[in-house]
């Protein structure tokens, strides 16, 4: 069984950098990777990036927490401590609001750090990326492209991102 292996190629500008991405994925790479000091416009496009399930994960929390507030102010008003004052109903009155408003915002806004800490397997110190020393211009001013390939697949993966316009070629050590 054969390893994989990160080839990291750094490019000059965005559109070799697309213009790369595009060439790889037309021969057949899928595992691409993008880093840059700032964002790239279409960069989702580009990598094939499949949509984000945070907005779901927000909305159902939001969701629960509506529905947590309603509840516990329908059982804390008028099942557990019952006063009625002025024969008030059990519906939910626009005093309400602000607590349940509160609980969904805060659950929303749990549930999308929670979510992203686990979508992108947060807290991880170490990555071998970090051990490439010309990678850390990756935070300055440098645009690299990182592609995932079986061992036997590097020299050719290497010289195919030198063809591609690839100022520099690095290859990630491995785990130990």
């Amino acid at each position: 069984m054969s390893t994989q292996r990160v080839v990291l190629g750094k490019y000059p500008s965005v559109d070799s950098l697309y213009g790369a991405a595009r060439a790889l994925q037309a021969a057949g790479h899928s595992a691409l990777d993008f880093y840059s000091p700032y964002p790239l416009p279409g960069s989702d496009e580009v990598l094939r990036l499949k949509k984000s399930p945070v907005p779901f994960v927000a909305g159902a929390a939001a969701l629960v927490g509506v529905a947590s507030g309603v509840l516990m102010q329908w059982w804390m008003n008028d099942v557990d401590y019952a006063v009625n004052v002025g024969n008030r109903n059990a519906v939910p009155s626009p005093t309400w609001m602000p607590v349940t408003f509160e609980l969904g915002v805060l659950l929303a806004g749990l549930a999308i750090f929670f979510g992203l800490m686990a979508i992108f397997r947060f807290p991880r110190p170490y990555d071998p990326l970090f051990e490439v020393e010309a990678f850390r211009s990756a935070t300055i001013d440098a645009l690299w492209l990182s592609v995932a390939v079986r061992a036997e697949q590097v020299p050719a993966v290497s010289d195919e991102l030198r063809r591609l316009g690839a100022a520099e070629v690095e290859l990630v050590p491995e785990e130990a």
